[in-house]
């Protein structure tokens, strides 16, 4: 079966062969982004992708306040030849675009005035997309590499070698179970406690934790670990039955889908417990979003019967159904932040003799789907 063009690569084929047909000439600008997305009937997101793309690979260059303007396009590719370091810093996260938005614009925005290129780049949650991408970068000649890992106990050997060749990179929001390397995170432990204290203070005693697995993450243990110090703190003794584990990979889903059988598979299990808990705690947001969604397809009431918390603040959440009572992670702060020390990294000529960990502070934003408990009608 042959692969399926994706929107931005379509827009960047339509401009290469206006290039060749000598349609477009070098210094001739292009349309801005706004006629873009009018003229291919794509976000704004995907024509930035396309545009960085076409100007890693040297066809453009963007120039700020003025506009993007066609450029020779042999010049990159004569650099890599030269063995020459390509001065581009790659982004790799787990997820497209729409989800990381923030992270990549707080990159570009540390990287602007820099001389770095950012290019995107989505594992999808696979390990072995992440290993053939981390392998392209560093054969490629890039300056260095931002990287959401696809798990804690995953692709070691991959990172030990960016170590060992001393290729500048930060790790975000997860670290690699036995190495030690430069890392950006979020105050998980932080996260978990305050949204389990704000559903504590709304008067539920019988809580429940969601995730796929406690060992899928750093981040997902430190979220479990601050649920139970807040259980604890009030005095409420956390049951095993609690903890909701569920292997399905629902957090690569990049779209909403209310009969997404983990969602149900999830519910079913908290429906089965002899005491149904009055709350949830969400490992994440489109965790959160599934369960409330299958939820109300069953007639419970959320957050009546049943209030549902997440970790993330996606913006889905805030105009969701139900909107999401959640935690708020600082994306764009950690996208800079990334930026900021692999450029050190690279400006150093490889990593720091000693990792440097950067813990972001969250904040809960309260919403809708959190709420006092009520007795069940059913």
């Amino acid at each position: 079966m042959a692969k399926k063009t994706k929107l931005y690569e379509a827009i960047i084929q339509d401009i290469m062969e206006r290039i060749r047909s000598g349609e477009l000439k070098p210094g001739d600008k292009i349309p801005k982004e706004a006629e873009l997305v009018d003229k291919y009937k794509v976000s704004r997101i995907t024509v930035s992708r396309a545009l960085r793309d076409l100007e890693y690979k040297g066809f453009v260059k963007r120039i700020k306040k003025k506009g993007t303007f066609i450029t020779e396009p042999d010049a990159p590719e004569e650099t890599k030849a030269d063995g020459m370091t390509i001065p581009v810093i790659a982004l790799l996260l787990p997820f497209n675009e729409e989800f990381g938005y923030e992270i990549l614009r707080g990159v570009e925005e540390a990287c602007a005035g820099s001389g770095y290129y950012v290019t995107y780049h989505n594992t999808n949650y696979d390990a072995r997309t992440e290993r053939e991408l981390i392998g392209k970068i560093m054969s490629d000649n890039l300056s260095g590499a931002i990287v959401y890992p696809v798990g804690s106990g995953k692709n070691i050997d991959v990172f030990s070698s960016m170590l060992i060749n001393r290729f500048p990179f930060v790790l975000i929001d997860r670290t690699i179970e036995g190495l030690d390397a430069p890392n950006v995170v979020s105050d998980n432990f932080q996260a978990g406690y305050s949204v389990t204290s704000h559903l504590i203070g709304l008067g539920h005693r019988k809580i429940a934790f969601l995730c796929t697995s406690l060992h899928e993450a750093v981040s997902v243990a430190e979220r479990y670990r601050g649920y139970c110090k807040a259980l604890i703190d009030a005095s409420i003794v956390p049951q095993r039955e609690w903890l909701i584990e569920d292997p399905s990979p629902i957090v690569g889903s990049e779209h909403l889908d209310s009969g997404h059988p983990c969602a149900a598979s999830r519910l079913e299990k908290l429906l089965r417990l002899p005491e149904m808990p009055t709350a949830v705690v969400a490992v994440n947001d489109l965790t959160a979003m599934h369960l409330i969604e299958t939820a109300l397809r069953r007639g419970i009431r959320v957050p009546e019967e049943l209030s549902v918390a997440g970790i993330d603040n996606l913006k889905t959440g805030e105009h969701f159904i139900v909107p999401l009572t959640s935690v708020k992670q600082d994306f764009a702060g950690i996208g800079a932040k990334a930026a900021s020390l692999v450029m050190k990294q690279i400006a150093s000529g490889g990593l720091p003799a000693e990792p440097q960990t950067i813990t972001m502070n969250t904040e809960l934003v309260v919403r809708r789907s959190s709420a006092p408990p009520r007795k069940r009608e059913y």
